[in-house]
């Protein structure tokens, strides 16, 4: 069964983080109209609920989304984000116009690394898609590497194979299934970067989806130091541009004293170009594997108070 015929059993079963529900919203890409859907103010959660909300989200390992198969958990738990670099010339919303998709990544207790890619030092976290305020939309989420995949160099919307590394294919083509056999793979492979598969987790595998998340989250935890200093990747469907007001965005982040100017820059237009106050929140990654990020909200830091 399709995850979107699944919404209306999720009202009725009980949740794994608190925030409220609400219906799945679908986009068309290219439309800049879809902009017009629940736009204005909106006010998702307080800086400290917001916060506390990534906390809760962050230690959820629960393997199933409110008990259904065909729902991966980086729908209901984890903390979905995306490294940016802060500029005046484009708001850090918009996917770059020559991209074939929008790279994020995703950290979870057991799935947690140490930097952000390119050493950025700020940027911007989706609500899971099960607990975003009314209204947003939901780029579909189409791959993910237990490590950073190079993406940008890959067929397929930066999910399929990198030229002349037959090995870089999909893992299920390849008939990588399980952390295991990922292990095998990772550990043949002497150029980790743009050699390694990805997993197919697209809303139409289903079921699929689920189990093949669940073995790659697997295979980051076992893949040792190389894995905790290389942040994962998950690869998103591209959306269109100037859609900030409709996109399920639930903060912009900072690592330290760079970042926060980046993210008060950020804040502030987020704020000017949609209506809409999210809160930055100081996220502090882990300097050893056993060692946990947290997330904090420090009201002085903030560029606007609402």
């Amino acid at each position: 069964m399709k995850r979107i015929i699944l919404w209306m059993f999720v009202l009725l079963l009980s949740g794994c983080a608190t925030h409220e529900l609400s219906p799945k919203v679908d986009s068309d890409q290219g439309i800049a109209g879809a902009q017009s859907v629940d736009t204005g103010i909106l006010r998702a959660g307080t800086g400290p609920e917001i916060a506390g909300y990534l906390t809760e989200a962050y230690h959820n390992k629960t393997n199933m989304c409110r008990a259904n198969p065909s729902a991966p958990p980086f729908l209901c738990s984890g903390v979905l984000l995306r490294a940016t670099q802060n500029s005046t010339g484009f708001h850090f919303w918009n996917p770059n116009p020559s991209s074939t998709g929008v790279s994020f990544s995703w950290l979870r207790a057991d799935a947690k690394f140490g930097k952000l890619v390119f050493g950025y030092n700020n940027g911007f976290i989706f609500y899971p898609y099960f607990y975003k305020p009314t209204g947003k939309i939901e780029p579909e989420i189409l791959c993910f590497f237990p490590v950073d995949g190079a993406t940008s160099g890959r067929a397929d919307k930066g999910c399929g194979a990198t030229p002349g590394y037959p090995t870089s294919i999909r893992c299920q083509s390849q008939n990588i299934n399980t952390a295991a056999q990922y292990l095998v793979h990772y550990n043949n492979s002497t150029v980790k970067y743009g050699t390694l598969c990805g997993f197919d987790v697209r809303d139409s595998l289903n079921q699929g989806a689920t189990t093949a998340f669940n073995e790659a989250v697997k295979a980051q935890g076992q893949a040792g130091t190389f894995a905790f200093n290389t942040q994962n990747e998950f690869r998103l469907e591209k959306w269109g541009q100037n859609l900030g007001a409709t996109l399920p965005i639930e903060a912009v982040f900072y690592l330290n004293a760079q970042g926060k100017v980046g993210a008060q820059y950020d804040q502030r237009d987020f704020k000017t170009q949609t209506g809409i106050w999210i809160p930055m929140i100081l996220m502090t990654l882990p300097q050893t594997p056993g060692a946990d990020v947290t997330f904090q909200f420090i009201p002085a830091d903030q560029a606007i108070s609402s």
